[in-house]
């Protein structure tokens, strides 16, 4: 009995390591957005915050939907499935989780790691 607890015990700090060496590979760096911004094709810049919060300020050519409505607006991203999708939100915890599942659901997606705060940092530093 003590093996199992001490298997389930591994397994589960393996099942960790493997959910944050995941999103390393589809993390992005403000810098490295701004990159890719100015290559062709333009990567799609998707808000996941709330309406108002995007219209308090957004990415030039964003497109918002908020991550709560997501599952429910899926259809509208299918036909940028294999486009580069940018998801960020204001600090990066809504986007990660959103990034998270359009990989599962094999989308070609990065997360803009800090969110739009450190975009925002970066442009003006």
């Amino acid at each position: 009995m003590e093996y199992f607890w001490i298997g389930l015990g591994v397994l589960i700090v393996v099942w960790f390591i493997y959910r944050r060496w995941k999103m390393r590979e589809i993390d992005i760096t403000p810098q490295e957005l701004d990159e890719r911004l100015n290559k062709v094709p333009r990567p799609m810049l998707l808000d996941v915050r709330t309406q108002s919060e995007y219209n308090s300020g957004h990415l030039k050519k964003a497109k918002n939907i908020p991550a709560q409505s997501l599952r429910h607006k899926l259809s509208q991203l299918e036909k940028s499935k294999r486009q580069e999708i940018v998801v960020y939100c204001q600090t990066g915890s809504r986007s990660a989780s959103v990034a998270r599942l359009l990989d599962k659901l094999d989308f070609n997606v990065k997360h803009l790691k800090g969110g739009l705060v450190a975009y925002n940092r970066y442009k003006n530093s």
